[in-house]
C-alpha cells in the first residue's frame, strides 16, 4: 500500500507516503502540508504500522507542519501566531520593534525574511524569560533538581531531560497555553526519577498535574502550528 491516509484521534486525516526500504529504523520525512512520507524497514507490518501512528501523533503533526513550512512562500509572513494559548495577529507597523498588545503583535516593516527572523528572536527571548524560571519552579515544588536548564530549537520534542546535561525545552512552548508549558515542565521534571513512561513515571506527573490529558490533546491539535515560523 504505497498510499495511506491516517485519521488522528480528533478526526483530522494525514497521507502518507509509504516506501519499503532495506533499512533497520522508520523514516520520517514531511513532503507538504497534507502528505508525509515514511520508509518503513521489512518486517514493519501494518498492524505495527497503525500502533506507531498512534503513539506517534504529535510527531507525525509536527512533520506536517514542516512541510506546510516549506510550501510557505519565502516572502509570506504568517497572518496569525499562537502566543501564551491566544490566535495573535500580526500585524506590519511603523514601529521600530516588536509590541505585544491583546491578540495583537505589531511588527516593524522590513523584508519579510527579516521579520520572521525579528519574531523568532523575540519569541525566543519571551520563552526564556517565561519558560524557565516557570521550570525552576516546579523543580522547587517537586524537589527535583535538573543539571541545567536551557532552551531548545527541536523539531521533533517540546522537551528532552537527560541526567548528565539537564533539562532543554522547546522556545515554541512561547506559544502554548500556560497548562500545557506546566504540563511539558512537570513532565521532563519526571523523568529525573523516572527516565522512562512507565506507570510510575505517569503517576508522577499526574500526582503534580490535572492536565495531563488536556495539554496532550492541545498539543495534538495545535503542535503544528507553533512551527509557522520554521
Amino acid at each position: 500500500m504505497p498510499h495511506y491516509t491516517y485519521t488522528f484521534s480528533d478526526g483530522h486525516t494525514l497521507n502518507i507516503d509509504l516506501k519499503r526500504r532495506a533499512k533497520k529504523n522508520l523514516i520520517l520525512r514531511p513532503i507538504d502540508a497534507h502528505t508525509v512520507s515514511i520508509s518503513l524497514p521489512p518486517f514493519v507490518g501494518e498492524r505495527r504500522l497503525q500502533e506507531w501512528l498512534r503513539s506517534n501523533e504529535a510527531l507525525l503533526r509536527q512533520t506536517q507542519a514542516k512541510g506546510a513550512a516549506k510550501q510557505m512562500p519565502a516572502d509570506t509572513l504568517p497572518a496569525w501566531i499562537w502566543y501564551h494559548g491566544i490566535q495573535t495577529a500580526l500585524t506590519p507597523s511603523e514601529q521600530s520593534c516588536i509590541r505585544h498588545r491583546p491578540s495583537e503583535m505589531l511588527i516593524p516593516h522590513q523584508e519579510t525574511a527579516q521579520q520572521i527572523q525579528h519574531l523568532r528572536r523575540f519569541l525566543t527571548a519571551r520563552a526564556r524569560e517565561y519558560l524557565l524560571p516557570r521550570l525552576e519552579r516546579h523543580a522547587a515544588a517537586l524537589d527535583l533538581r535538573p543539571a541545567a536548564a536551557a532552551l531548545s530549537n527541536a523539531k521533533t520534542f517540546w522537551g528532552v531531560c537527560r541526567a548528565r546535561t539537564g533539562i532543554r525545552l522547546n522556545w515554541r512552548l512561547i506559544g502554548a497555553p500556560e497548562y500545557v508549558a506546566d504540563y511539558v515542565c512537570i513532565h521532563e521534571l519526571c523523568h529525573l526519577p523516572h527516565p522512562d513512561h512507565s506507570p510510575r513515571f505517569w503517576a508522577l506527573v499526574n500526582r503534580h498535574t490535572p492536565h495531563t490529558q488536556a495539554a496532550k490533546s492541545w498539543l495534538k491539535a495545535h503542535g503544528s502550528e507553533l512551527f509557522i515560523l520554521g
